[in-house]
């Protein structure tokens, strides 16, 4: 199913869960709740350069984020780090690190580009794959991430399934998601964010299948249930976010929980916008109460108005961010999503 541009809201409440008090608190979330989210801590400070790295699907340009010195000072350390250690051993291992210390500094087409010579001397790699796919994402090239990200799971499907190590690393220092659940869950991301939302569903629903954890459980039954909403299986998404309880030990991913509780009428959408959060996180759940709303119908205009401050405030790289664009063009505003060779 490929989004058609105003033709994608629900014509049914059906969909609806019965909690009404909370869901009428949902309708009427003010935007400056969101924006208040969003206007948490983070490190970035204003542009790190003067050459955009990206376009946003509404014509923003996208400019690297400068970093708060002491941070930048400690990531430029890791990366030059890591290209000695790929100096010393060119491994694929040693390559990848080299790829996500040049992302962590917002240096997302110079990690493309290391990326994709280090598959020249590594062809088979899945992980590269992966890596470079997910940074496609970032740029809104949604169709080279699906290339990238299709052929990382041919090659990785053969292969035993393994953790990847975490570059920023929790404070119990455990990874939480594993190649299989990484790559298929990138995979999905491009897929819905070019309206394809049941080729969407039906990866994320293999992603579940494999999920180890909560943490990588509850973002996948996030995107999961959003997909099968905007393809009109509302009652798939119901079942889809049963399982998720407040109970639940993530680490990481409190947000989506946050999100997966929200959607089906048993969270507090003020204390998961008032939570603690970092910039990625504000995003992601700005947008999922900003796309809930949308879905919910009633008061579209304020819905509308929430998706377009999620994509003009939010963190770039976040795919909250990300999302609320492709859900702007799909309501008629903005560029094609897709990142075609002229983009």
């Amino acid at each position: 199913m490929v989004w058609d541009c105003k033709q994608n809201e629900p014509h049914s409440n059906a969909h609806i869960v019965d909690n009404s008090a909370n869901l009428e608190a949902m309708r009427l979330v003010p935007s400056i709740w969101i924006l208040a989210a969003l206007l948490g801590g983070t490190a970035c400070v204003g542009p790190g350069s003067s050459t955009p790295e990206a376009t946003s699907l509404l014509g923003r340009e996208l400019m690297r984020p400068k970093l708060a010195p002491e941070r930048a000072q400690r990531m430029e350390s890791q990366l030059a780090e890591a290209r000695r250690e790929h100096s010393s051993a060119p491994t694929e291992s040693n390559g990848i690190w080299v790829g996500r210390r040049l992302a962590y500094l917002g240096r997302y087409r110079d990690a493309i580009d290391w990326y994709s010579g280090a598959l020249e001397s590594h062809p088979n790699s899945y992980r590269l794959l992966r890596h470079r796919g997910h940074r496609w994402i970032t740029l809104r090239e949604f169709v080279r991430a699906e290339e990238d990200l299709s052929a990382a799971w041919q090659k990785a499907q053969n292969y035993p399934d393994t953790i990847e190590p975490d570059g920023a690393p929790n404070e119990y220092n455990l990874p939480r998601s594993t190649d299989h659940t990484n790559i298929l869950y990138h995979w999905a991301l491009s897929l819905h964010l070019q309206g394809r939302v049941d080729e969407a569903a039906a990866i994320w629903t293999m992603c579940l299948k494999r999920c180890q954890n909560h943490d990588m459980e509850v973002a996948t039954r996030y995107w999961l249930a959003h997909a099968q909403r905007l393809a009109g299986n509302f009652g798939a998404a119901t079942k889809t976010l049963r399982p998720v309880e407040a109970s639940w030990v993530v680490l990481e991913n409190q947000s989506y929980r946050d999100l997966c509780l929200i959607m089906s009428g048993r969270g507090s959408v003020g204390e998961a916008l008032e939570a603690s959060h970092d910039g990625i996180a504000d995003a992601t759940v700005a947008y999922g109460v900003a796309a809930w709303r949308t879905q919910m119908g009633g008061d579209t205009t304020g819905a509308r108005a929430a998706l377009a401050l999620v994509a003009e405030r939010g963190a770039w790289a976040a795919f909250g961010t990300i999302a609320a664009e492709a859900d702007l063009y799909r309501l008629g505003y903005g560029d094609q999503p897709g990142g075609g060779e002229d983009q």
